[in-house]
């Protein structure tokens, strides 16, 4: 029986000033393709931004636009706000699949870069995977 991991996931932006937040993913401990820890993590991307589209929604503040039109109608209420649709599992997998294959974003596990999906990585307990996002030069 494995056990329970959890991989710690950093993302950066190469000569960004914003740190961006690491997030929690559980996967299991033992060996692994780095496209499946990639899988994991898409996953938990989708799991997130539906639970921000709930809270968004359960959380209900009076805009300027709702103000004026509360003047004008007597009633003071949060205009319905439409809710985002996440992708579907297959097509932002894709896409992140592109993206790595395009050599848009680096990946390290610890202090190891790996450069293929199919190639085996270690998970254990605390791993960190980086992602670093690269930017194009100007008129490179």
């Amino acid at each position: 029986m494995s056990e329970d991991a959890v991989m710690i996931v950093e993302a950066r932006v190469v000569g960004g000033r914003d740190r961006l937040e690491d997030t929690s993913v559980p996967v299991e401990a033992g060996v692994h393709p780095l496209g499946t820890l990639l899988q994991a993590l898409v996953r938990e991307e989708l799991a997130a931004f539906d639970r921000r589209q709930r809270e968004q929604s359960m959380l209900r503040v009076l805009t300027p636009a709702d103000l004026v039109r509360g003047v004008e109608t007597g009633r003071y209420a949060a205009e319905a706000r439409q809710r985002q649709q996440a992708p579907t599992f297959e097509d932002a997998w894709a896409r992140a699949r592109e993206a790595f294959e395009d050599d848009l974003y680096v990946v390290f596990l610890d202090e190891h870069q790996v450069e293929s999906l199919d190639e085996p990585v270690l998970v254990a307990d605390d791993t960190r995977l980086r992602l670093v996002r690269l930017v194009a030069l100007a008129g490179g």
